[in-house]
């Protein structure tokens, strides 16, 4: 088995026992399917699992991947966390640490692990600049299930919105259009920049190699 191998089985356990943490019963009770997080985890579990197998990697794929699970890093951290230290999360005693361990694996590992493999490993990979374009279509269809199932939910069921910044009942439509079309340049910022350094990464490890 090679280093890379040996990496990846490591990134799709942490993501494997971060879901099973989340699934606990005494997790939120929206239920974990509901979650960008959980999602995306699923999806980079689900893609590396299939790499291990078939080995043979797609640009595509693995920056749809990684920008996703960057987006839950990102957001969770700065967002829904206000830049707070994750280390509260490890295990203490004090509190539910299963879940705690649950959201630290599915939010900081698997995000950290999953962009240092696509600077590190498939250099070879050349994606196109126009795919970040593609890649925003998923966090719109989770837009789209959201705003949806909340509205199709009684009004008093608890935490109908599963993101306080898609909560139509505190921001109003207009609200959640705004911070979608925030999230959305972000997004696609960030997409764009998963590319270039990419291929500066690439660009930089043929740089080293002897001639």
């Amino acid at each position: 088995m090679n280093g890379t191998n040996a990496y990846r089985i490591v990134l799709v356990v942490a993501g494997l026992a971060g879901l099973v943490c989340t699934w606990w019963p005494a997790a939120d009770p929206l239920g974990p399917p509901v979650y960008f997080t959980v999602q995306s985890n699923v999806m980079l579990v689900a893609y590396y699992a299939w790499l291990l197998w078939r080995g043979v990697p797609s640009a595509v794929l693995k920056g749809a991947v990684t920008l996703f699970i960057s987006i839950t890093g990102l957001v969770f951290h700065f967002v829904l966390m206000h830049g707070a230290s994750p280390l509260g999360m490890l295990p203490d005693g004090r509190g539910d640490d299963v879940l705690d361990m649950g959201n630290l694996l599915l939010h900081y590992v698997t995000p950290v692990m999953a962009v240092a493999d696509w600077l590190l490993f498939d250099r070879a990979l050349r994606p196109a600049w126009t795919v970040p374009l593609t890649w925003l279509a998923y966090p719109g269809l989770y837009l789209v299930f959201a705003l949806i199932r909340g509205a199709l939910l009684d009004p008093g069921t608890e935490r109908r919105y599963p993101y306080p910044f898609l909560d139509v009942d505190r921001l109003g439509y207009d609200g959640v259009a705004l911070q979608a079309v925030v999230l959305t340049a972000f997004f696609a910022a960030l997409g764009y920049g998963l590319v270039a350094l990419h291929r500066l990464a690439a660009r930089t490890a043929g740089s080293r190699v002897p001639a």
